[in-house]
């Protein structure tokens, strides 16, 4: 169980942000989990006098997710790599690398997890 986790909605995570950053707070990186059914939680982790807070959100597939890259400029480099892996976009990203920052152009989004197709019995 992560400690210290803030859930919020999208519409939430900037001003939140500017709020962390305000007190102090230094962004570390963030992690994103594809829950399997078209969602994807994105935590972002900050560290202050060595401890971390987390925050999270929780997001659609086809959906976009605000950019913090302006707040923490350091950001645009995870920002890049969960649209590569994951095929999350994020409005406003300083620096879009447009999903080639760490993959090449025969992969598409290769963290996201594949539907599973149930097969029937004798099929």
């Amino acid at each position: 169980m992560l400690q210290n986790l803030k859930e919020l909605q999208k519409e939430d995570l900037r001003k939140e942000v500017l709020a962390l950053k305000a007190d102090g707070y230094r962004f570390v990186t963030a992690t994103c989990v594809d829950l399997g059914d078209g969602r994807f939680d994105i935590i972002y982790h900050f560290d202050k006098d060595y401890r971390l807070t987390n925050i999270r959100i929780t997001t659609q597939a086809e959906e976009k997710v605000p950019s913090i890259s302006d707040i923490y400029f350091a950001a645009v480099f995870v920002e890049n790599e969960i649209k590569d892996l994951f095929g999350i976009e994020f409005e406003n990203l300083l620096i879009d690398y447009e999903g080639k920052f760490m993959i090449t152009e025969e992969l598409e989004s290769p963290m996201r997890k594949k539907p599973v197709v149930k097969v029937k019995k004798g099929e």
